[in-house]
C-alpha cells in the first residue's frame, strides 16, 4: 500500500470515528477523480453525488459547502467540498449512512461532527497543492531556461535561428497540433504541424482564425489563453484551444502573432505557458527585423546569403548547379524625379511582388539594396535560370503604365550566373551575376546577360558584343568590362595567388619580422596583375568583397597549417581590406569566425585599410575593430598622407601602425617637403603610440634617410621583393634571425634577403 493511500485511508477511519453511522466513505480530488474509497461499492453508490459536487463546485450557495442526497433512501448520501484559501475546490468528501441508521441527520449536524476531519484534510490538500505548484513552477522554469539557453547559444556561436524554427520550438515546448507565425505586413505565414493529420486541418484552422488572432493581438496587446474558442458572433465553440502572443517591431507596434493550437480534447493551456511563447515571439520579432526587408517583406542580403549557404550545405555532392539572378530596376531615379518617391517605392514593391509570384519552390528572393534584388534558384543550371530571368524581365515591362500625364516605365536588367560545386562559391557567383547585370545596363537596359566563366552572352546565345549598342562602343569601357570578367572568373576558378612582401625594422632596435600579403592574378599574357589593379577593376562592391573574402580565407588556411612554426618564430602578416569590406558587417563576422576556429594567435594577424576608406565610417567599423583589437589583432592605416584626413580622426580606432604613402618615400632623399611630411607623420604617430612603416623603399639611400627621420619599419624592393606566401612562411627562421639582429642594415643587405631580390 502506497503512502498516499495510507494517508487517505486514515482520513476514512477518522470520519468513521467522528460519525459512526457511516457505511461507505470516499475521498476525491477537486475535479472528481477518486483518491480513495472504502470499497468498490462506495464508488458505485456515490458516483452521482461526486458528479453533482464536482460540476457545481464553483457556486457557493450556503455557508455549509455540501449537499444531502436522499434519492437512495433509506440510505442518505452526504457530500462536502474542501476549499483552499482562495475558494478553489481542492477535494470532495462523500459518505453514506447504513440502511438501518435512524432517519437522515441534518447536513449541518453531520458537517459539525466531521469538521475536524475536514479541517485536517483541507490542510493536507492545501499543502499538496502548494507542493504541486512548486513542482510545476520548477518544471516550467527548467523548460524556460532550457529554451533561453538554446536561443542564446545559437547567437553566441555565430549561428542563427531561422524563422521557420520558431513554430517548431513552440511545438516542442508547448506540445500541440499546430503552431503558426502570421506577419501580414511581410506576407509571412509559417506553419508547423505535429503530425500528418494536423497538416490536413491546418489550412482550415488558420483560415478560420487568422483574422481573429490578429485582431485580438492588436486590440489587447498581450498574450491570450483561450481554452474555449468561438468566432465573433457565434455561440458554437470551435474544436480547438489556442494560446497566442503578439509579435512586435522596434516601435512596439503589433505586426504579427505567434500561436499554438490544441484540440479541444487536449490538456488546457496554462497562464505560465505565456513565458515560453513570449520568449519565442521576441526571437521571431528579432528574426523578422534582421532577415526581412521592411519595405517589401523579402529577405535581407545577410539572410539571403545565410539561407542560400544552408541550402547548398544541405546537398553535398550534388550534380546540378544552382542558378543565381541579380536584378536591378532600370532608371528608378527617373521614376522618383517624375512621379515622386512614393511612386518609386510602389514600383519597388510591385517588382518584389512579381519576383515572389514567379519564384519556384525552394527559391529564395532578397532585396539586397534600394532597387536591387537577388534570386536563388535551386537545382537549376545557367540556361534554365536565364529563361526564368527572361520571363521576369518580360513580366516587369507589363507593370509600366502612366501616372497623370507622365508615362511610368518599368523594366529590369538581370544578370545570371551559376553557383558551382561548393557553397564557398556563393560570393563569386554573386559578383559574377552583379557584373552581368551591370553589363546588361551598359548595353541598353531591359535585358538579360549571362556570365559563363570568362564570357558574357545574352540568353539567345549570342557571344559578348554580338548585339552592340552605342554604349558598347567605348573601347575603354569594354576593356574594363572584359578585365572585370577575368577577375570574377579567376575567383570562381581559384586561379589567384598569394604573395608576401617582407617588412623589416630600419633602426637598431630588433623586432619580429612582418609581411604584407599581396594578391596577384596571372593575366592571359602571363604577367601578374597587382592587388591595386584588381581592386580598381572590381569597382563593384560585391566583387571587391569577394576578393577580400578569398584572400582572408586562403591566408588563414595557410597560416593555420603552420601555427606551430609561427609560435616558434613569431611574425605578423597583414591583409589588405577594400573600402567595401571595411563597412561590411558580414565580412567582420566572417573574420571573427575564422580567427576563432583557426586557433591562430591573433597577434599574428593585422589588417590594412586605406586612410580615406575609414573616414566617415568610424562609428560603423569601430565596434568590430575594437573587439578584434582586444584579442591582439593589429590594424594599419595604409597610404597615410594621401588623403585630407588626419590621424586624430582615426584615434577612436585601435590602429597600431601607419604606413606612409609611397609618394613621400620615393623622393625622400632629395625633396625637403617629403622629408618634412615624413617627420610630421612620424612624430604624430609617436604621440599616438603608433609605429610607422615607410613603403616603396627602393634604394639604400631611401632606407637610410627614412631611418634617420625616425621611421620604424621599411617595405620595398630594397628590403625584399614579394615571394610566395608559402615560401615566406617556410623561411621564417631566416627572417626572424635577421629582423631580430641589431644594425641589420649597417652593412650591405643580408645575403638571405637578397635571395628574393
Amino acid at each position: 500500500m502506497t503512502a498516499a493511500v495510507e494517508t487517505w485511508q486514515s482520513y476514512g477511519a477518522l470520519l468513521e470515528r467522528l460519525f459512526p453511522k457511516i457505511q461507505h466513505a470516499l475521498l476525491a480530488g477537486g475535479d472528481g477523480a477518486i483518491l480513495w474509497a472504502s470499497d468498490g461499492e462506495a464508488a458505485a453508490q456515490l458516483q452521482q453525488t461526486i458528479a453533482i459536487l464536482a460540476s457545481s463546485g464553483t457556486n457557493r450557495q450556503s455557508e455549509i459547502d455540501g449537499l444531502l442526497d436522499l434519492h437512495s433512501a433509506p440510505t442518505a448520501h452526504y457530500g462536502f467540498r474542501v476549499r483552499g484559501a482562495l475558494g478553489e475546490v481542492l477535494g470532495l468528501v462523500l459518505i453514506s449512512t447504513r440502511p438501518d441508521a435512524p432517519g437522515p441527520t441534518e447536513l449541518a449536524i453531520v458537517h459539525a461532527a466531521i469538521k475536524p476531519a475536514l479541517d485536517c484534510l483541507q490542510s493536507e490538500l492545501s499543502a499538496r497543492a502548494a507542493i504541486g505548484e512548486l513542482h510545476a513552477d520548477l518544471a516550467d522554469n527548467t523548460r524556460n531556461l532550457d529554451l533561453f539557453q538554446r536561443l542564446s547559444e545559437a547567437g553566441l556561436s555565430g549561428g542563427s535561428v531561422a524563422l521557420g524554427e520558431v513554430p517548431e520550438l513552440a511545438l516542442e515546448y508547448l506540445p500541440g497540433m499546430l503552431a503558426a507565425i502570421l506577419v501580414p505586413d511581410r506576407n509571412l505565414t509559417i506553419c508547423r504541424a505535429s503530425s500528418a493529420q494536423s497538416r490536413e486541418i491546418e489550412a482550415g484552422v488558420l483560415t478560420q482564425l487568422h483574422r481573429h488572432l490578429m485582431t485580438r493581438a492588436q486590440l489587447h496587446g498581450c498574450t491570450l489563453v483561450a481554452n474555449r474558442l468561438s468566432l465573433d458572433g457565434s455561440k458554437a465553440p470551435l474544436p480547438y484551444k489556442a494560446i497566442s502572443t503578439p509579435v512586435r517591431d522596434d516601435l512596439r507596434r503589433v505586426i504579427g502573432v505567434l500561436a499554438v493550437f490544441r484540440l479541444d480534447t487536449d490538456q488546457d493551456f496554462q497562464l505560465r505557458d505565456a513565458e515560453v511563447l513570449e520568449l519565442l515571439a521576441r526571437k521571431a520579432a528579432q528574426i523578422v527585423r534582421t532577415s526581412f526587408d521592411a519595405g517589401t517583406g523579402l529577405l535581407t542580403q545577410a539572410a539571403f546569403v545565410a539561407q542560400t549557404r544552408a541550402k547548398l550545405a544541405a546537398q553535398p555532392g550534388r550534380t546540378a548547379a544552382f542558378g543565381l539572378l541579380y536584378i536591378d530596376i532600370d532608371q528608378l531615379n527617373v521614376v522618383n524625379e517624375n512621379h515622386g518617391m512614393p511612386v518609386g517605392d510602389e514600383v519597388i514593391r510591385s517588382v518584389a511582388g512579381l519576383l515572389c509570384r514567379r519564384s519556384f519552390e525552394g527559391s529564395l528572393v532578397a532585396r539586397i539594396a534600394g532597387d536591387r534584388f537577388a534570386m536563388f534558384v535551386p537545382a537549376c543550371g545557367v540556361e534554365p535560370a536565364a529563361r526564368i530571368a527572361e520571363d521576369l524581365r518580360a513580366a516587369a515591362v507589363r507593370l509600366s503604365g502612366s501616372r497623370g500625364d507622365k508615362p511610368l516605365l518599368v523594366s529590369l536588367s538581370i544578370g545570371v550566373a551559376r553557383i558551382a560545386e561548393s557553397d564557398q562559391q556563393l560570393e563569386h557567383a554573386m559578383a559574377a551575376a552583379e557584373f552581368a547585370c551591370r553589363t546588361a545596363k551598359e548595353r541598353g537596359r531591359n535585358r538579360v546577360e549571362v556570365f559563363y566563366g570568362c564570357a558574357l552572352t545574352a540568353p539567345n546565345g549570342l557571344p559578348d558584343g554580338a548585339a552592340e549598342t552605342p554604349s558598347d562602343s567605348s573601347p575603354k569601357r569594354r576593356a574594363a568590362a572584359n578585365f572585370h570578367s577575368q577577375v570574377a572568373a579567376a575567383l570562381a576558378c581559384d586561379s589567384l595567388e598569394l604573395l608576401a612582401q617582407p617588412i623589416l625594422p630600419l633602426g637598431a632596435i630588433p623586432a619580429d619580422p612582418r609581411f604584407e600579403i599581396l594578391l596577384r592574378m596571372r593575366a592571359s599574357d602571363g604577367t601578374r596583375l597587382s592587388f591595386e589593379k584588381l581592386t580598381h577593376a572590381a569597382a563593384s562592391p560585391t566583387l571587391a568583397r569577394s576578393i577580400d573574402n578569398w584572400v582572408i580565407e586562403q591566408s588563414f588556411a595557410r597560416l593555420a597549417a603552420c601555427r606551430d612554426l609561427l609560435r616558434e618564430h613569431p611574425a605578423r602578416f597583414s591583409v589588405n581590406l577594400s573600402a567595401a569590406s571595411l563597412v561590411d558587417d558580414e565580412f567582420w563576422r566572417m573574420a571573427e569566425h575564422l580567427i576563432r576556429n583557426s586557433r591562430i594567435d591573433p597577434g599574428v594577424l593585422s589588417f590594412e585599410f586605406p586612410e580615406e576608406a575609414a573616414l566617415g565610417q568610424i562609428a560603423r567599423v569601430a565596434p568590430y575593430m575594437l573587439r578584434l583589437g582586444e584579442q591582439g589583432v593589429g590594424f594599419t592605416v595604409d597610404h597615410f598622407g594621401r588623403g585630407i584626413g588626419s590621424l586624430s580622426n582615426l584615434n577612436s580606432l585601435p590602429v597600431s601602425c601607419i604606413k606612409i604613402d609611397g609618394a613621400f618615400c620615393l623622393d625622400l632623399v632629395e625633396n625637403p617637403r617629403s622629408q618634412s611630411m615624413v617627420v610630421a607623420i612620424t612624430k604624430l604617430a609617436q604621440a599616438f603610440g603608433m609605429e610607422t612603416i615607410a613603403s616603396q623603399i627602393e634604394t639604400d639611400a631611401i632606407r637610410a634617410k627614412a631611418a634617420q627621420l625616425g621611421v620604424d619599419f621599411g617595405q620595398g624592393f630594397f628590403i625584399g621583393k614579394p615571394l610566395s606566401l608559402d615560401d615566406a612562411i617556410s623561411d621564417l627562421p631566416l627572417y626572424s634571425c635577421f629582423a631580430t639582429s641589431t644594425g641589420l642594415f649597417d652593412a650591405a643587405p643580408p645575403k638571405a634577403l637578397a635571395l628574393n631580390n
